[in-house]
């Protein structure tokens, strides 16, 4: 067949770059290349749920509602309708409209473990952390350097056999998309299951195809270990059963016997969730397949499309979480339309090469449970290892069909420079971009802070915000406090999400009502807290400590759009601060006289993060 090998293919730099990574020391280098692109990630400090992690691991948490667990750090929500209202109360994680019963608590003891380590040797410093994780990533990189020059061919590229795996394995390193995976403390679980679990694949290649009698037990042991590290290893197997499919020559019941060591340990992992009440209920952000399997259906239907277009090309999965929900369908069209074009690029390679085929199922069974949560390109980490082993194919094989006429040749000529020029140009100039960007939400929670007094007497008031610019920005207010052992609001609301256009109306000396024009839990950061609008009609009443919610109007889909906020004491009193958000900032609000009113702006999440960035 054609390959970029030769010296007249297109796409000369592609030619010459393959030979160089059929080097020896070519896999070390793009290691070094990978981590040295990420080094920015040292300086992004703690963010959001790494504010969590630090106090769990403290002997004590000073946090009503959440407990010190060192093993069980990944523990934000358990259930609990009363351990949840305490959350509420404190304003900590959690909004006023959160589901009473929301949980969210995953198995991960040996990630625990690791940021237990973190905040006992360096509480102080996190760029030691983030160091820490990059040392998984470069671990990560090795097992996958292992994993593709195990499983190939043995005449693959023939002037080159590690040419390929080479290519491959750079594809992955660079890849902007684990960005965010490594520059976010919190989200190092990931790096961890996969690399415990990573090995599982090369252990069954070498039982299945080579006859090591010790693989199956080593390959079911690499696989617990990664399962207890985090739900990342789940997606592990969809390359075992890709292989099976795919690659392995023995008898159907004997492949199909090949997996039961893999599906015993995943019915024990679900039995330690269900005995320790462990998973998730109440949110958007995740879909438990068995508890919800409607919900997790279509979460499937719309996030596996959008997951793997932005593996292969369009990178639009977060903006499905970030941006407008207005502009979710243009998102997933644009998805489809480029799996279609990339599908009928790569068909006469699939056709043809079993190496394809199974390492790009392996890329769409690993995706499968990813789907269960909000898209995002930090979750591609094992779906970028078939992705990648896919990408090379088509840049170092010309397909034959590509000589004929029809459209296969223009394609050929679009696609093959499209797919180097976002894998080999765009990418590693993205990667230590995208390992900042989580640091600016970290800024825009920062800036929050710093907006809210901070001496002794705030320890007496209930901060209240009107429009929040995101639920995010407020939420982890009192964590970051707490870390600190910094003065801390008594409690801290905040009424609504600046989702779209809010007023505000004095209806009493001790109330106000807060209209959305677009309505309540429109944006998936307030799903997250409470996956079903419908779940708060007309007449439904949420009742804290400090304010009592009442919902008095629903949109035409049920979604709360007038809510009417009855305080403890008279709005006037001393005990609150009102605030709201301007110009990147909280500043202190007068709620309007009697009768009045007040319109608040609509607050685009990237027009924020933007603001917070340059001031």
């Amino acid at each position: 067949m054609p390959c970029l090998l030769d010296d007249s293919a297109p796409l000369p730099f592609l030619s010459r770059l393959i030979r160089v990574l059929a080097g020896p020391r070519a896999q070390l280098a793009s290691i070094a290349l990978a981590v040295a692109l990420l080094t920015p990630s040292l300086f992004t400090g703690l963010l959001l749920d790494d504010y969590v992690l630090a106090l769990k691991a403290r002997a004590s948490t000073t946090v009503l509602g959440l407990d010190a667990e060192p093993l069980s750090l990944f523990t934000f929500t358990t259930g609990r309708v009363t351990q949840n209202r305490e959350l509420m109360d404190g304003g900590v994680l959690l909004p006023w409209w959160t589901e009473p019963k929301h949980l969210n608590a995953f198995f991960r003891p040996l990630s625990s473990l690791t940021h237990v380590l973190d905040f006992t040797l360096w509480p102080n410093t996190p760029w030691l952390m983030h160091a820490h994780s990059l040392l998984w990533y470069a671990l990560l990189l090795l097992c996958v350097a292992a994993a593709y020059r195990r499983i190939a061919p043995a005449d693959e590229l023939r002037h080159a056999p590690s040419a390929l795996a080479g290519l491959a394995l750079l594809i992955f390193a660079i890849d902007d998309a684990h960005g965010a995976t490594v520059g976010w403390i919190a989200n190092r679980n990931a790096l961890v299951a996969a690399t415990l679990a990573l090995p599982a694949l090369v252990f069954h290649h070498r039982a299945r195809a080579e006859g090591l009698r010790a693989g199956t037990w080593l390959a079911t042991l690499c696989f617990a270990l990664g399962l207890c590290a985090g739900e990342t290893a789940l997606s592990l197997f969809g390359y075992v059963l890709a292989y099976a499919l795919c690659l392995d020559r023995a008898p159907l019941r004997a492949r199909a016997w090949s997996l039961l060591p893999y599906l015993l340990v995943m019915a024990a992992h679900r039995g330690i969730y269900h005995a320790l009440g462990l998973g998730s209920f109440g949110s958007s952000a995740y879909h438990d397949p068995l508890r919800e399997p409607a919900a997790f259906a279509a979460a499937l239907a719309y996030n596996l499309p959008v997951l793997l277009s932005a593996q292969l090309g369009a990178r639009v999965a977060d903006l499905a979480f970030w941006s407008d929900p207005s502009v979710r369908p243009l998102l997933f069209a644009l998805s489809a339309v480029t799996l279609l074009l990339i599908g009928w690029f790569a068909r006469p390679l699939l056709l043809r090469d079993a190496h394809a085929r199974f390492w790009t199922l392996g890329m769409l069974l690993s995706a499968i449970p990813l789907s269960a949560s909000l898209p995002g390109e930090r979750l591609l980490l094992c779906a970028g290892i078939g992705g990648s082993q896919l990408v090379a194919r088509l840049l170092a094989t010309v397909p034959p069909a590509a000589d004929g006429g029809g459209l296969r040749r223009p394609l050929t000529v679009l696609m093959v420079p499209a797919l180097a020029l976002a894998h080999l140009v765009v990418a590693p100039i993205a990667l230590p971009l995208r390992a900042r960007a989580m640091g600016l939400v970290g800024q825009l929670a920062s800036r929050i802070d710093q907006s809210v007094p901070a001496d002794a007497s705030i320890e007496n008031q209930t901060v209240v915000v009107v429009n929040a610019p995101f639920s995010i920005a407020l939420s982890y207010l009192q964590l970051m406090r707490a870390v600190r052992s910094a003065p801390r609001p008594a409690h801290v609301h905040w009424l609504a999400s600046a989702s779209s256009e809010l007023t505000v109306t004095r209806t009493g000396a001790r109330s106000l009502e807060v209209t959305l024009a677009r309505g309540f839990l429109r944006r998936p950061e307030e799903t997250h807290y409470q996956s079903n609008g419908a779940s708060l009609p007309v007449g439904s009443r949420v009742a804290l400590a400090e304010l009592d919610a009442r919902v008095r109007a629903v949109t035409a889909d049920q979604r709360p759009q007038t809510v009417e906020f009855t305080f403890a004491h008279a709005i006037d009193s001393t005990r609150y601060l009102f605030m709201c958000y301007r110009d990147g900032r909280l500043v202190p609000w007068r709620p309007p006289s009697m009768g009045a009113s007040e319109r608040f702006p609509a607050e685009d999440f990237f027009q924020v993060i933007t603001r917070g960035a340059t001031k």
